[in-house]
């Protein structure tokens, strides 16, 4: 900062304004070498422009569901009984499941599935966040229960078709 007392009025004017001359022109030096690199690589900033806007639509539209478009889902609980219990995801709901393991409450609110309470030692499953997009899984191990979510209408896991891996006939690949 420059301090001017009243000994030296004019060195402290000159300075000013030496001080702003120099400011416009490091602005003016600034600005046209700006237009010069806009001007040489105006193709690459459009494009670059046009690349970042699909990129962030790409995202919006990632986030917001990917344009599933009222496609519905249903959660399939497994149980240790080997039953399978299915939940639609539209309805706001509580089912308790008790098994010879113990007990797990079960609730979907607001298009999600979580557990809410469970009786095992830890209670890890009801730690986890509630889920609502296919192939998402809640596991509570100790009652060996599971969730799974998939479209309306389409089989549990444990009942689809193996399309990607395939095994030897001697490997056992089925976990008991």
């Amino acid at each position: 900062m420059l301090y001017c007392d009243g000994n030296s009025g004019t060195f402290c004017a000159t300075m000013v304004r030496v001080c702003a001359t120099m400011t416009a022109m490091l602005r003016r030096e600034g600005l046209v070498k700006m237009a010069r690199l806009l001007e040489r690589y105006r193709a690459t900033f459009i494009a670059a422009a046009i690349l970042a806007a699909i990129l962030l639509a790409v995202y919006v539209i990632a986030s917001a569901g990917g344009g599933t478009g009222g496609e519905r889902y249903n959660a399939l609980i497994h149980d240790a009984d080997g039953q399978i219990h299915v939940l639609d995801l539209s309805d706001d709901v509580a089912l308790e499941v008790t098994t010879a393991f113990g007990s797990n409450t079960i609730v979907v609110e607001d298009g999600a599935v979580r557990i809410s309470a469970a009786d095992c030692p830890q209670g890890d499953c009801t730690r986890q966040r509630a889920i609502s997009r296919p192939g998402e899984q809640i596991i509570c191990l100790p009652h060996k229960l599971w969730i799974e979510i998939v479209p309306a209408g389409s089989s549990p896991a444990g009942e689809m078709d193996i399309d990607a891996v395939a095994y030897p006939d001697d490997v056992d690949t089925v976990a008991r």
